[in-house]
């Protein structure tokens, strides 16, 4: 049998990816499985659409198995991220990870690797890492943590590249056939133009991030700085910085305070996001590498291969508190958006997965 895995955040998924899923589809995998991040994003934004809407769209996009990366994985540096993601691919017996590249060269991959292996283990840090990968756009730095994931840990699993089509993924400006996601978020009201017809549906249930500011606002004046300090990421005194709060009103205004030559924005809105969720260091120092696979949906197709992994890895279809950490904080996460947008996140996360 051969399966194919692909990651991604599909925030949202476009036509690019449909690109992407027809190309793997060429090789004619048996089985093609996607771990996709959660409602929130590698660099800390809410998901236009949640995570159940977007595990109904990769269905209809071709995925036969879409699992979950949860966001004490996700919402993480670009190494971390990857790691896991390759991780939940290898519980899931994957062939082969396909995925967008813009250099689309897997020998750039392997000449990084080999420089950044040579660095003493003793002073390696993730500043040894850009000496490099300085020359990699985000998506091939990805693609680097990808690759080195996989050799890292002896996973027999080949990875893939597709050249990259369309605009950069910071662009904001829209193109005609293939516009990035971040293009697309920044012109929200030509959403259903510029993505495929099934996704175009959901436009009603499009989330604004700009609404949880009232609540990050709340908890931050709520909150003594010395419990902020208890919270992950909030480091080296920004608990008190973080009191100014009170003169803002605006979530990307108050980003660009906090951050600076010390902070990154990036840094700095995912920590927003771990005080919002309320996860505290000593939470996150509980979870380590995902030994078990949080299943989202699947096909006809998925769910007879999902019954051939249950011999070998705890799988979760629905979730409760007290299984693991990780899905602790999920749940939590989900009862936060839920107050925030009227959602049944929940609801979703006890019910089931989404069939197709």
């Amino acid at each position: 049998m051969k399966i194919s895995g692909v990651i991604a955040e599909y925030n949202p998924l476009h036509n690019g990816h449909m690109y992407h899923l027809a190309e793997i589809k060429k090789e004619n995998p048996d089985l093609i499985i996607g771990v996709i991040s959660s409602s929130l994003t590698m660099r800390g934004d809410i998901s236009i659409l949640d995570k159940f809407i977007k595990t109904k769209e990769a269905l209809d996009a071709g995925i036969d198995l879409v699992i979950e990366l949860p966001l004490a994985y996700s919402m993480q540096r670009a190494d971390i991220f990857a790691s896991n993601a390759v991780k939940l691919l290898s519980l899931a017996k994957v062939d082969n990870i396909i995925i967008g590249s813009e250099n689309n060269d897997i020998k750039l991959y392997e000449e990084a690797y080999n420089k950044d292996t040579s660095i003493n283990d003793n002073t390696k840090s993730m500043k040894d890492n850009s000496i490099s990968l300085k020359d990699f756009d985000s998506n091939d730095t990805l693609g680097y943590f990808y690759y080195k994931s996989i050799k890292d840990n002896n996973y027999p699993i080949t990875l893939k590249t597709i050249k990259r089509i369309g605009n950069n993924y910071k662009d904001t400006k829209l193109k005609e056939e293939y516009s990035s996601s971040t293009s697309i978020r920044a012109n929200i009201s030509e959403f259903e133009n510029y993505v495929p017809f099934f996704v175009a549906k959901d436009k009603n249930y499009l989330l604004d991030e700009k609404d949880i500011f009232p609540m990050v606002k709340y908890k931050i004046i709520s909150t003594k700085p010395e419990d902020l300090k208890e919270i992950f990421f909030v480091d080296e005194g920004i608990e008190y910085k973080l009191k100014d709060i009170r003169d803002y009103n605006n979530l990307d205004e108050f980003i660009t305070y906090l951050s600076g030559k010390k902070y990154t924005k990036t840094r700095m809105k995912r920590m927003l996001m771990y005080i919002l969720f309320n996860i505290k260091k000593d939470e996150m120092n509980q979870i380590t590498s995902p030994e078990f696979l949080r299943v989202l949906g699947y096909s006809n197709k998925g769910k007879e291969y999902l019954n051939h992994l249950k011999k070998d890895i705890p799988i979760y279809t629905n979730i409760k508190e007290g299984i693991n950490p990780a899905l602790d904080i999920e749940i939590r996460a989900s009862k936060v958006l839920d107050s925030i947008f009227g959602l049944n996140l929940l609801k979703l996360e006890q019910k089931g997965p989404i069939t197709k």
